[in-house]
């Protein structure tokens, strides 16, 4: 293990090349003894700013709690997440689920993240079994989703992990790399879709591109929802520019158990 000091600043190398300079296209200084320190210090404290910056104009997210959804078929979709060894059973996610999709009928649904477990994808839910002792099963959610909906309903699925892929009745799935954009522009080419989970690689880089390459695709009524936020602080900046596009009917946020929430876009 090395240790790199910049000035009060410690990077820590676990055997592994750390390459910071990427933080200079946004955190450079105009100085003439523009150094590392204040690209770092820069982006450490970006998000801050900017969230002290909003709180000026006023602006406050919509946030509301699971249990504002609750409805009598939750418990339903409850069971089949846990009969198909979704872990959405464990989070009370499936009370915010069912009370949508009950209100729809013959929709085109989107989930991206079907639950790899390669240990060597970084999406993994390998470890669930020694961590939370459960057996999770891929695409298991889908499957749910499709029983659920019970109707002539389209269920598409998307994952970067291409031998977990399904071709099932009502079921399709394809390959995505939320990191990169080509492949969620032609993710199902020329489909729209009612309803879009986004359960894929938690990382903040992934869910905006998901959303700036397919927002767009969802239809008038429609939703996009962002699974598993931990770091709201970074999402109120995104919701405050996102609240004002005239295309969106709400944006709002879902506090879930173990301090998560979901970000939810209506068009």
């Amino acid at each position: 293990m090395v240790l790199f000091l910049l000035k009060d600043f410690i990077i820590i190398n676990m055997n592994m090349n750390l390459d910071i300079y990427p933080l200079s296209k946004n955190f450079k200084t105009c100085g003439a003894k523009d150094h590392p320190f204040f690209w770092i210090h820069g982006a450490s404290n970006f998000v801050d700013n900017l969230n002290e910056c909003i709180k000026i104009t006023g602006y406050k997210p919509k946030i509301l709690e699971t249990s504002d959804y609750q409805n009598d078929r939750s418990e339903e979709l409850k069971n089949i997440f846990k009969y198909e060894g979704s872990d959405k059973f464990i989070h009370d996610y499936y009370m915010v689920y069912s009370n949508l999709l009950c209100q729809m009928s013959n929709i085109n649904l989107l989930e991206i993240g079907l639950g790899t477990k390669n240990p060597d994808i970084p999406s993994t839910m390998f470890f669930y079994l020694q961590d939370i002792n459960f057996n999770s099963t891929p695409c298991s959610s889908i499957r749910s989703f499709k029983k659920f909906l019970n109707d002539n309903s389209n269920i598409y699925g998307a994952d970067i992990d291409n031998d977990i892929l399904i071709s099932e009745p009502g079921i399709k799935c394809e390959f995505v790399d939320q990191l990169n954009p080509d492949t969620l522009k032609k993710l199902f080419e020329g489909i729209n879709f009612d309803f879009v989970i986004i359960d894929g690689l938690h990382h903040i880089s992934s869910d905006l591109n998901s959303i700036i390459y397919l927002i767009d695709r969802v239809n008038s009524g429609g939703y996009f929802i962002i699974e598993d936020i931990s770091i709201l602080d970074n999402w109120i900046i995104i919701d405050f520019i996102l609240s004002k596009n005239k295309n969106l009917s709400e944006t709002f946020f879902v506090k879930c158990d173990r301090n998560q929430y979901m970000y939810v876009l209506k068009k």
